[in-house]
């Protein structure tokens, strides 16, 4: 007796409790999961850029390219001992 007592209360709870949602509910929840995930993703890049250590500067020599003149008149040409900076 007490069997059937708790299937038929166990029944009613169930049956009012698995009524399909609307599907603008379901729309707000798959768009929470996303912006947690976003949230959680962008919190664990945060945190690992801030532990890791950073990286050697190799400070290489600057060397000055002088490109080739355009123009083949040669009043209008640059050479390399013209250039200043």
């Amino acid at each position: 007796m007490a069997h059937i007592i708790a299937t038929s209360l166990l029944g009613q709870a169930a049956g009012q409790g698995l009524v399909p949602p609307d599907p603008s509910k379901i729309e707000n929840y798959g768009h929470l999961i996303i912006q947690a995930l976003v949230a959680v993703v962008t919190i664990w890049a945060t945190v690992r850029k801030a532990l890791q250590k950073p990286e050697n500067v190799v400070k290489a020599p600057v060397v000055g390219v002088v490109a080739a003149p355009l123009a083949t008149d040669s009043s209008t040409a640059v050479s390399a001992g013209d250039v200043t900076e």
